[in-house]
């Protein structure tokens, strides 16, 4: 389950600093047959797929918070930290 976290969150950030929200239900629905698939194979039970896929969906979201604040720091490191007053002059 840690791994499942730490990889959805990996890849929630990544998308959070790149694409809009409407990429999460394509990744979750990506990442929900992935996680199936691999629990077909172990042949785990219902209840911890259902579990692998509630952390997996939760990390990927949290993920995608942290990237977007990630994204929004970036911007606003890049902004001028002195702007220029000259709009505010009053002329007469």
């Amino acid at each position: 389950m840690v791994m499942i976290a730490l990889c959805s969150s990996l890849i929630g950030a990544v998308l959070g600093t790149r694409f809009r929200v409407q990429v999460l239900f394509t990744a979750a629905m990506l990442g929900f047959v992935t996680v199936a698939a691999i629990a077909a194979v172990k042949s785990s039970s219902l209840l911890s797929v259902i579990a692998a896929e509630f952390v997996y969906a939760m990390s990927l979201q949290i993920g995608y918070l942290a990237g977007l604040f990630a994204q929004a720091c970036m911007m606003a490191a890049r902004l001028p930290s002195h702007r220029s007053l000259s709009s505010t002059t009053v002329r007469s």
